[in-house]
């Protein structure tokens, strides 16, 4: 499962790659995607952005358009320059953004959605996510309080739960629980 390490080298990439260029191909399996897409061509529009939010990535879009991504357990992006054989099967192919130099290609991603700049705002899963351990805003007073406030739950799955910091999954949560020599069931009142 991609961990929110992975989501961030991930739009790291994709910012690189995309930012400030033009969308000269756009496809997916996904109707919702493909139904905006006809509505509205994502062709001709600028990738302004790309960055990770917790595991969500969001591509932003001129004209205030946003592609959320959700790797869940098996997703990926890839980048290939035009014309370049991609490694996974076609079958796997999710979403393609193409512009002149680059074609980010998302495999096996099962949460994909288009939001305008409202609806990101509103968006019920965004807003509930704790501090983002990778951004640039990380508030560790936050983040122990919201810990804190779990204190009858054991640490590993507190360590795991979005709302209290986005980013942990299981493989970090499992390792620094054994680095610190913390019990994962421990419960969390338990601890210092």
């Amino acid at each position: 499962m991609p961990e929110g390490d992975t989501i961030y080298r991930a739009a790291r990439t994709l910012e690189r790659a995309l930012a400030g260029k033009t969308v000269t191909r756009f496809e997916s399996v996904l109707p919702a995607l493909m139904r905006v897409h006809v509505d509205d061509p994502l062709t001709g529009r600028v990738v302004e952005s790309v960055c990770a939010r917790g595991k969500h990535n969001l591509m932003t879009f001129s004209r205030g358009l946003v592609l959320r991504t959700h790797m869940r357990m098996n997703g990926s992006w890839h980048i290939y320059r035009p014309g370049e054989s991609c490694q996974r099967p076609r079958r796997q192919m999710r979403i393609v953004v193409g512009t002149a130099d680059y074609v980010a290609v998302g495999f096996d991603i099962p949460v994909a959605e288009f939001l305008t700049g409202r609806a990101l705002v509103r968006h019920e899963e965004l807003r509930q996510l704790g501090p983002d351990l990778l951004g640039e805003t990380f508030d560790q007073a936050d983040a122990a309080s919201r810990l804190r406030g779990r204190a009858q739950e054991q640490i590993a799955d507190v360590l795991v739960n979005q709302r209290v910091m986005a980013g942990i999954g299981n493989v970090y949560k499992s390792e620094v629980l054994f680095s610190c020599r913390v019990n994962p069931f421990a419960v969390v009142a338990t601890l210092r």
